[in-house]
């Protein structure tokens, strides 16, 4: 039984593809069925699941209730059927021990960066992770570097924290070549004028944008006549007030241009066409969008911090996140070096093919 109460954002992404692919897996298994607690703000899914072969969907009025259905009802409801095993996509507050719990804890940063959450929020995410961990038989996370942070936080046995890699959308993301867009006006839509470093995902202290924008700073007063943009392509978090008053400061509007969200299909333009992809996060419990990035044969550098080098390999060029000199001396390096470009994305096209939603569907069940 999964529970996939907590449908929004990233987790919808993880959810979703997870569900499709644990039904092609589970074909090839005896006397498998998986009841699904799915909301009903989650119609696609719901609808692409309706008489699949080994899926039920297990409706709950307290569903439509979402703090009451995550805070005790979902438990009572999966004791009520009976199954085998449970698993849920998230942490989440369990109150008491559940036939073969299995969870999915993608990180722990909010632990480790509490100054990236609001403090009610900060609260109940360490009450839902000890909860959940407390019961849990396996914990499933995105990768070893997770892995460690969890059993060293927690004091846990590394036998019971499996990794499995999460996936990206292949057919989405991909070379131009494969997949031809309407790139110019997409870009002038976002008012890109000119070649860019793009960063992808929520702008957050955590991100380290402020040292970003610095280190392109750097590199714009080195090269007086370089004609380069910097796009943050991402909605905006908590603490984003030290980013905006930099821009303004250093008068950079109109060269740095923050996006907000965008549709996938602006995405994947966006990394086609990007000049480069950087990702300096001081911490990230997997890095999707380098994958992304790479499958869309962008070059990538990025931090040498947590789990990026267990992500990108050798397909990106790293950096120390807390020096703004290093950063703006790999962005100045990949840009001057062609070679050094195409050698990254030919090993970043490669890299990618490693990771698949199929791969952590299998892993998972």
């Amino acid at each position: 039984m999964l529970d996939q109460g907590y449908f929004r954002s990233g987790l919808n992404r993880y959810c979703a593809n997870l569900l499709r692919q644990m039904e092609r897996v589970s074909r090839g298994f005896d006397h498998f069925r998986l009841h699904t607690f799915i909301p009903s703000e989650a119609e696609i899914e719901r609808n692409a699941l309706v008489g699949r072969q080994g899926f039920e969907l297990a409706p709950h009025p307290a569903m439509r209730f979402r703090r009451l259905w995550r805070r005790g009802v979902f438990a009572l409801a999966a004791r009520g059927l009976k199954a085998d095993a449970v698993f849920m996509p998230c942490p989440g507050p369990v109150y008491f021990k559940l036939t073969s719990l299995a969870i999915t804890v993608h990180d722990i940063i909010p632990l480790l960066f509490p100054e990236d959450y609001r403090a009610p929020r900060f609260a109940r995410a360490r009450r839902h992770l000890k909860s959940s961990m407390r019961w849990a038989d396996l914990i499933f996370t995105d990768s070893e570097c997770s892995k460690r942070d969890m059993a060293s936080t927690y004091q846990l046995p590394p036998e019971r924290i499996v990794v499995a890699h999460l996936g990206f959308d292949s057919d989405l993301f991909q070379p131009k070549r494969c997949n031809p867009s309407n790139g110019p006006g997409v870009l002038q839509r976002y008012g890109i004028d000119r070649p860019y470093v793009l960063h992808t995902g929520v702008l957050s202290p955590r991100k380290n944008l402020v040292r970003l924008v610095r280190a392109y700073q750097l590199l714009l007063n080195r090269q007086k006549h370089l004609s380069l943009q910097l796009v943050l392509c991402g909605h905006e978090d908590w603490g984003c007030e030290d980013l905006h008053r930099l821009i303004q400061e250093s008068e950079l509007q109109g060269r740095v241009i923050l996006t907000g969200s965008v549709p996938d299909s602006d995405l994947v333009v966006l990394y086609q066409e990007a000049a480069c992809c950087a990702m300096p996060s001081l911490y990230e419990g997997f890095g999707l969008p380098v994958l992304e990035a790479m499958a869309s044969a962008s070059p990538v550098i990025c931090s040498n911090r947590s789990s990026l080098p267990e992500i990108a390999g050798d397909a990106a060029l790293y950096f120390d996140p807390e020096s703004e000199e290093e950063m703006a001396a790999a962005l100045e390096k990949l840009l001057d070096d062609s070679a050094l470009r195409r050698q990254l994305v030919d090993r970043g096209m490669e890299r990618a093919k490693r990771f698949s939603w199929e791969s952590c569907a299998r892993t998972t069940l």
